[in-house]
């Protein structure tokens, strides 16, 4: 019997950050997401760009809501 699977591909890395734009992830997926980052900075620049994605958006919402 092996215990719980700690690394992440990078493929697996994408899903999750995906995954988490629309919802909590489990404790477990997080912290293997947050080893996972430290060590890739491929990924790294995955969630940076995920992460300004997310901000323009929220912003274009807000704007066109007439919002400052």
């Amino acid at each position: 019997m092996s215990g719980p699977k700690i690394s992440l591909s990078c493929q697996e890395v994408s899903r999750l950050l995906s995954d988490r734009q629309d919802e909590t992830l489990p404790a477990a997926d997080r912290a293997r997401l947050r080893l996972h980052l430290v060590m890739c900075g491929a990924c790294r620049n995955v969630q940076e760009q995920m992460d300004f994605m997310r901000r323009a958006m929220q912003q274009l919402g807000k704007e066109s809501d007439g919002g400052p």
